[in-house]
C-alpha cells in the first residue's frame, strides 16, 4: 500500500513539475521569488530601482547583449539612473527572443544585472529595426 502511494504521489509531483516549467509565467514568478530573497539577504534595507521581475529569463553570458551591439544612453551603459526598462522616448522591445518582458537577467563584472531590449516607441516593438538598442540595470544599487 505504501509503494503504491509513494508511487502515485511522485507521479503526481513530476507532472506538476512538467507543468511549472513550461508556464513561462510561472516560471517568472519563481524565478522573481528567488531574486527578491537573494536581493533582501544583500542588501535588507537597501532598495534597487531595477526589478527582477522583468526578466524573463536568467542567462550566464557574463553581459549584455544589446540589439545591433548599442546601449541606448549613457544611463543604459552604466546601469545606474533609470527606474524604467528603457529610457525616455524607448519602449521594451518583443522582437529580439525575450517576447513577454523584453529583458533577461545576467550578470556583468561579478553584479547582477538585468538587460533589457528597446526600440524607439514610433516603431513597432515586434519588429527588429536598426535603431533599436539596449540598456542594462544593476540590481544590487
Amino acid at each position: 500500500m505504501y509503494g503504491t502511494l509513494s508511487y502515485k504521489s511522485k507521479l503526481f509531483s513530476e507532472k506538476i513539475a512538467k507543468y511549472l516549467r513550461k508556464s513561462a509565467y510561472v516560471d517568472i514568478y519563481f524565478n522573481d521569488l528567488f531574486y527578491s530573497m537573494m536581493h533582501f539577504f544583500r542588501s535588507p534595507f537597501g532598495g534597487s530601482r531595477a526589478s527582477s521581475s522583468w526578466c524573463e529569463i536568467q542567462k550566464n553570458l557574463g553581459y549584455c547583449q544589446q540589439p545591433n551591439g548599442l546601449f541606448c544612453s549613457e544611463e543604459c551603459r552604466s546601469g545606474y539612473g533609470l527606474t524604467t526598462r528603457c529610457p525616455q522616448g524607448f519602449q521594451p522591445s518583443h522582437a529580439w527572443g525575450f517576447r513577454i518582458t523584453g529583458c533577461w537577467c545576467d550578470t556583468y563584472q561579478g553584479r547582477s544585472v538585468v538587460c533589457c531590449d528597446c526600440t524607439p516607441i514610433t516603431n513597432s516593438p515586434y519588429s527588429p529595426s536598426t535603431a533599436d538598442c539596449g540598456c542594462m540595470h544593476f540590481l544590487d544599487q
